[in-house]
């Protein structure tokens, strides 16, 4: 995965922790989102003919190989499948992409926004009054955070 930050760092905003919020959420969707970006990505072969490339906005397939050799005339859809490639090796099969949005959506800028706000601080996710319970999540989105995340989510990705 690309190290590409989301969004521009907005002023007053301090930059390490605006590149750890992006980190973040990158290592959370499984991709890294926005903004559009060419890429080489390199997937292990199953044995099988389609596979699902690390994007879930495929813009254009520049190239695609299985076990060095080029594939012509994949298909391919922008949710990032691709078919008409077969390889069982590890490391297998190597694609040239063209991916990601061309800016970062509003719902993610405001979770971005959030955790690099937050910092080094700890966000407190549950209250129990009966015993004193309290739950904190750290280095991570907080389960609202995640559920405005999960439209840009890999699925299959923890």
């Amino acid at each position: 995965m690309t190290d590409v930050v989301l969004a521009d760092l907005p002023d007053g905003v301090d930059e390490a922790a605006w590149l750890s919020a992006c980190a973040t959420v990158r290592a959370y969707c499984g991709w890294h989102v926005a903004p559009l970006v060419t890429e080489t990505v390199t997937l292990d072969g199953r044995g099988r003919c389609s596979y699902f490339l690390p994007t879930l906005r495929l813009v254009d397939l520049v190239s695609l190989a299985a076990d060095g050799v080029a594939v012509d005339d994949p298909e391919w859809s922008s949710m990032g499948e691709v078919r008409g490639v077969h390889s069982n090796k590890l490391r297998g099969i190597v694609a040239e992409i063209v991916h990601g949005l061309e800016e970062c959506p509003a719902d993610v800028l405001k979770v971005l926004h959030e955790m690099a706000a937050a910092g080094d601080r700890d966000g407190v996710t549950s209250v129990t009054s009966g015993q004193h319970q309290v739950s904190f999540e750290t280095g991570a989105p907080t389960s609202r955070q995640r559920a405005a995340l999960n439209r840009y989510r890999l699925v299959g990705i923890a």
